[in-house]
């Protein structure tokens, strides 16, 4: 039994843990003796204080999460960054969240920031202790910092409950057991990452992370040679896979799920992953930081109801709302597009510092009673089952019509040569808005961009395409391989 995620530090160095957690391909693996070495090496040298902000790097080592562990069990909160990140911008982050270490590969390192441009809020109580503090459920176990759409990186605060609920949950409906072996590929910065080094501490089951920047051929290498069971991936990962597989016919035995977030998995992508492996359960899901997940699409449903990422997860409420006015909110009707709301023991605390973000906390009549309205638009067909339509930020409206992305692109992405797109918001040379469409074609040349093009015309209704349509080899994204469409917005200018 989990009561806060400094337990996992003592159930690993209690030899409680049964799990394993490797890396690829250098082979070396985290485990009770590297956790107990570097324990006794912080608590000689290390001065940490309950409650303080620790900066993270995500290096794929046993060092990093050893310290993560170490650092939970002396209550402090654990702030996960990219190791590759620039210096000024690991400034802004300590700056922003008033830390002052930062944690790189296990070894802590000093970070001088202004500390009198950090306004201290009097309003709280202060509690004056002289005995040693025990980490609780309700005390801050994270702060994950994610530009989201605003582009200035937002703190978004985790209690040990939040996450802990959100494990429970997700193993749940996943049947994690002693038996799973999870492959990695996502930055442990990322909360998609760090929740699958959670998953392995938590229900004792093998882990590899993989070191190496993302290649489908040496990705099937790594789920061949490791006998993998469970791989999650971002949308981009597995249009990358499901080509390769294809392409080489490469058989993958041991692969029984995969999980995808981050974005919409195409449609396309998911027949030819059920095609290809028909004994593999794909899990389409949809989530976002500020509550770790939301919903999940039963794989027994994944062709059924194609297009939809599914019910809500165990635990949690979701429902599609309009806003009445200011104080009254009013669900919509079925087959109608509103707002999503949840409420959930895995709803973020807030968002630290100056941060501040589409999704937003409306405050019920007890403490805990909250909905989080994700700016995300959705509707819901007879059985329930919940449809992305897109952001409230994201809807572009063309000429009088009301556009949403994340439907057309999933639309658009049935033509059988597309590999990626992204519809983003541009104005044309009268001013006017309009969407613009990148497209990254498998075979980019001249002949099939005319297919394409001429498939468009055929399969989409005028008035909702976009006008605007760009070519491009390769795809810009982020550190998470998501579609940055930040970046795509950027470079609209260019001829």
């Amino acid at each position: 039994m989990l009561f806060s995620l400094a337990d996992l530090f003592e159930k690993t160095t209690n030899d409680l843990w049964r799990g394993k957690i490797n890396f690829y391909p250098a082979n070396s693996q985290f485990n009770s003796n590297a956790l107990q070495q570097l324990s006794a090496l912080l608590e000689e040298t290390t001065d940490i204080k309950f409650g303080d902000r620790i900066l993270v790097t995500d290096d794929p080592t046993p060092e990093t999460i050893a310290s993560i562990l170490w650092l939970w069990s002396k209550g402090a909160v654990i702030v996960p960054i990219r190791f590759s990140m620039k210096y000024n911008a690991i400034l802004d982050i300590a700056q922003d969240c008033d830390s002052q270490l930062l944690f790189r590969n296990g070894k802590p390192e000093s970070i001088k920031t202004d500390k009198s441009a950090n306004t201290i809020d009097t309003s709280f109580k202060t509690f004056e202790l002289n005995s040693k503090r025990r980490v609780c459920g309700s005390d801050l176990a994270l702060i994950i910092y994610t530009s989201g759409s605003t582009g200035k990186p937002k703190g978004i605060m985790l209690s040990h409950t939040n996450v802990i609920t959100a494990i429970n949950s997700i193993g749940t409906y996943l049947d994690l057991n002693v038996k799973e072996h999870i492959l990695c590929l996502s930055p442990l910065s990322f909360d998609y990452g760090l929740y699958q080094v959670l998953f392995s501490l938590k229900f004792d089951c093998q882990l590899t992370i993989f070191q190496d920047d993302f290649h489908p051929i040496k990705v099937i290498k790594a789920l061949n040679q490791n006998s993998i069971s469970l791989l999650p991936v971002v949308p981009a990962m597995a249009s990358s896979l499901c080509k390769v597989i294809q392409a080489f016919k490469s058989e993958l035995p041991h692969l029984n799920k995969i999980t995808n977030t981050g974005g919409h998995l195409a449609e396309d992508t998911i027949r030819n992953l059920s095609l290809l492996m028909p004994h593999t359960n794909i899990y389409a899901m949809y989530g976002l930081t500020e509550c770790k997940r939301a919903l999940y699409l039963p794989p027994q449903d994944s062709i059924r109801k194609l297009g939809s990422v599914g019910i809500p997860i165990p635990g949690l409420e979701a429902k599609i709302f309009n806003c009445a006015d200011k104080l009254h909110f009013k669900e919509v009707n079925q087959g109608e597009i509103g707002e999503l709301f949840i409420r959930s023991a895995t709803l973020m605390q807030g968002y630290y510092g100056s941060g501040s973000a589409g999704a937003n906390i409306h405050t019920g009549k007890y403490r805990d009673d909250n909905w989080l309205a994700t700016g995300d638009l959705f509707c819901q067909d007879e059985e329930g089952y919940f449809y992305f339509k897109g952001r409230n930020k994201d809807l572009i409206k063309q000429a009088g019509y009301c556009l949403y992305p994340a439907e057309l692109e999933a639309h658009i992405e049935q033509f059988p040569n597309v590999h990626l797109t992204a519809i983003v918001p541009h104005t044309d040379k009268q001013g006017d808005e309009i969407a613009c469409l990148y497209v990254q074609l498998n075979d980019n040349t001249q002949d099939q961009q005319i297919q394409f093009k001429t498939w468009l015309k055929s399969n989409l209704d005028p008035a909702y395409s976009p006008r605007e349509i760009r070519f491009i080899e390769t795809m810009a994204l982020t550190a998470n391989s998501k579609v940055d469409k930040q970046h795509l917005i950027s470079h609209l200018s260019e001829i």
